[in-house]
């Protein structure tokens, strides 16, 4: 992604930090140094970069802020967020469970060479495959390694939940769910039997989502009082169904605007960080509405907005913003469409949302699932985290790089923690590891996938 934005926030700058932006900046990158959380938050609300590396000198309980912010800030939802860290950090794996679980793109040590660790940067912003290539490493004597891939829980119903993570299980599949809503049911690990698989309605930085039933296994070995309290927990922090907005704003002060009338807490918002973004991201967010800039439809942009309406929901209204509201050019694009028209931002916009744009929302909307029957959950609260144990077998590694197999089609360049004596040992502690290469190697009707990986921290 060299000619991307890229914004660095850490206390201070160190030299080895300043070392890396300026062989950056020589290869086309521009990069920004923020010391303060503030001060960057405002500065993406203006000029929006493509990658976000985020350091961990500070206090713990600051970086882990930090991280929940960084990937909850919706103008930079399409942003690669990468966390740049330190052998020595206290918590350290603390944060690097909570990077790998808001959907950072990778947990880069800054113990590596200068080399190394531009070539993780580049394969983990671009995803070519050919920046980083896996070396040969010596055969282990084969043992279990457990693994454990990042998830987020949107919704839990009476029966069934709504679970996002990056490729793995197939329909019919049980998967073993742990983490702390697993632990409220006072629980190690709480199985799941996958029902659907979806690539729509996405709340969080992973590429699908997965509805199944928990209901079974927690009747089975779950204390009943301690099912009750969960749910009864789960009803006070419901946010309820909340409409999906998206921000089709490239100008930094109207984007701003508009999203002075969108409360957080009652509408879910996306923002396209950039062009390209307006195509694919929608796809698989599946807005309720969209406010685009009249610009955006018309003259060379006229074929993507074209796209956009295909991929959009049916139900979608869209609003135009700054147009003429007679422009028959922008309604023969949208014939079909739901189309608003909005020459300047009206001061009761939040009414004109509700009264309008959102009426009788859940009459016109299609939906898989009844929305009023689920708890959902705050992306802020923690028992929305959680990961998937999947089972493997260790065949080979080395300082840097981990390869292993399994019966779970792991999503490619998926970040993950993982399991085993010779591993612990090898790190000292729980190891972190993103995959970087995979091919199936099925006999027969079982399949199986043999995977590398390189390791995101090293024993200090």
């Amino acid at each position: 992604m060299s000619g991307s934005h890229v914004y660095w926030l850490c206390p201070e700058t160190t030299e080895v930090q300043a070392r890396r932006a300026a062989i950056l900046d020589e290869i086309g990158y521009e990069v920004s140094f923020f010391h303060n959380l503030e001060l960057l938050a405002k500065e993406v609300c203006s000029k929006r970069a493509q990658i976000l590396i985020l350091g961990d000198a500070w206090d713990s309980r600051v970086t882990l802020q930090c991280i929940q912010l960084l990937a909850s800030l919706p103008e930079i939802n399409g942003a690669r967020l990468i966390l740049s860290h330190t052998a020595h950090s206290d918590n350290r794996d603390l944060v690097l469970e909570a990077a790998m679980s808001q959907g950072f793109r990778d947990l880069i040590p800054e113990s590596l060479s200068d080399a190394d660790w531009l070539r993780r940067f580049e394969f983990s912003t671009s995803g070519l495959a050919s920046i980083l290539e896996p070396h040969e490493v010596a055969s282990v004597p084969q043992e279990t390694l457990n693994l454990f891939v990042p998830a987020r829980l949107v919704w839990i119903g009476a029966q069934q939940l709504w679970l996002e993570c990056r490729g793995g299980p197939q329909i019919g599949e049980t998967i073993y769910l742990q983490g702390p809503l697993v632990e409220s049911l006072g629980l190690k690990e709480l199985e799941v039997q996958v029902q659907q698989r979806l690539h729509t309605h996405l709340s969080y930085r992973f590429s699908e989502a997965l509805i199944g039933n928990w209901y079974r296994s927690a009747v089975e070995h779950a204390d009943p009082q301690k099912i009750l309290d969960t749910l009864d927990h789960l009803a006070e922090i419901d946010l309820g169904p909340r409409p999906r907005i998206f921000l089709a704003i490239q100008s930094p002060a109207l984007r701003t605007t508009v999203g002075k009338y969108l409360d957080r807490r009652r509408y879910e918002v996306h923002t396209a960080l950039q062009q390209n973004s307006l195509l694919y991201e929608p796809k698989y967010f599946s807005p309720d509405l969209v406010f685009i800039e009249d610009r955006l439809m018309m003259g060379e942009h006229r074929r993507n907005f074209h796209e956009l309406l295909r991929f959009l929901p049916d139900h979608t209204v869209v609003v135009s913003i700054g147009g003429k509201e007679d422009s028959t050019q922008i309604k023969s694009l949208g014939a079909s469409r739901q189309l608003r028209f909005l020459k300047n931002i009206p001061h009761h916009l939040n009414e004109i949302i509700e009264r309008d744009y959102l009426a009788n929302l859940s009459s016109r909307k299609i939906s898989l699932f009844d929305l009023r029957k689920v708890h959902c959950l705050p992306n802020e609260e923690l028992l929305s985290c959680a990961s998937i144990r999947i089972e493997a077998e260790l065949c080979r590694m080395d300082g840097q790089q981990v390869e292993f197999q399994c019966t779970h089609n792991i999503g490619h360049y998926s970040l993950m923690a993982a399991c085993s004596p010779l591993l612990e040992k090898t790190v000292g502690g729980r190891a972190f590891m993103k995959v970087i290469a995979k091919e199936e190697i099925s006999e027969g009707e079982v399949r199986r996938y043999y995977f590398k990986a390189h390791l995101c921290n090293q024993k200090s």
